[in-house]
């Protein structure tokens, strides 16, 4: 799937060394990889983060959270807007790694708010769950997330259920993108 993005994938298929910090196990030592957008070019950051049943005791499995990161200097304007030139690339990322990771959706989120909506998904808890500029989520997602804020595009079909953050992306990027 990396690899159909454009992305080296061998981060993830050589042996991974892993550290634990903070009762999370985390793979973080790959290096940034020059991606060209259009002529522009992105730095971007495969990361991934682990959690096992003993460390979160809501989980019965064990789950792997596949990031890839942004600079948001280079993917935001200097208002906090997503810039125009980028929002294709992203919303086309996030749909094939919905395609592919269907168990907790796919989200969008910057420094501060990172992991904040899947561990609310996993907890239960309503606080933080829309602490994301964008996801797209499966539709046994779609009834957790119904009743939305009015600063949210929202848009849900049968099997799937699109949000954007309107301050961030301006228009629902599911109607201008291809």
């Amino acid at each position: 799937m990396l690899e159909s993005l454009g992305l080296d994938s061998k981060y993830f298929t050589t042996e991974q060394e892993w550290e634990l910090l903070h009762t999370t196990w985390l793979g973080g030592d790959a290096e940034e990889q020059l991606f060209h957008n259009d002529g522009d070019q992105l730095r971007i950051r495969p990361y991934v983060t682990g959690w096992t049943p003993e460390v979160r005791k809501e989980l019965q499995d064990t789950w792997l959270e596949v990031s890839l990161l942004f600079l948001t200097v280079e993917i935001e304007n200097r208002i906090g807007q997503l810039k125009d030139e980028h929002k294709s690339l992203i919303w086309a990322m996030m749909e094939k790694f919905s395609k592919e990771f269907t168990e907790s959706g796919v989200y969008f989120t910057n420094e501060a708010t990172d992991g904040r909506p899947w561990e609310a998904l996993i907890c239960g808890e309503n606080e933080d769950k829309w602490e994301f500029d964008a996801t797209i989520l499966p539709e046994n997602l779609s009834q957790i997330y119904k009743d939305y804020p009015t600063e949210m595009f929202i848009n849900i079909n049968e099997k799937t259920t699109f949000v954007a953050r309107k301050a961030i992306w301006r228009s629902a990027p599911w109607l201008t993108i291809d």
